[in-house]
């Protein structure tokens, strides 16, 4: 299942104090944390799947062949 992605507008009151932003700001990274922690195999299995195919690049020796140098 693909979600589909969304521009949200956020708009942040203009009155905070340098503190209350830095405080928020920890908080939403703590969130952002614990979501990887618990989320991150998932999280990655759809950003690939959005990606698409990884390509692998071919071998560009056999394996027998001498090193060049």
């Amino acid at each position: 299942m693909s979600t589909p992605r969304r521009a949200y507008v956020i708009q942040l009151p203009g009155d905070w104090t340098a503190e209350q932003a830095l405080a928020t700001h920890d908080v939403l990274t703590e969130i952002a944390e614990a979501i990887w922690q618990h989320y991150e195999d998932p999280i990655l299995d759809l950003l690939h799947g959005e990606q698409g195919p990884i390509e692998e690049q071919p071998d560009l020796f056999d394996f027998d062949d001498p090193i060049p140098f």
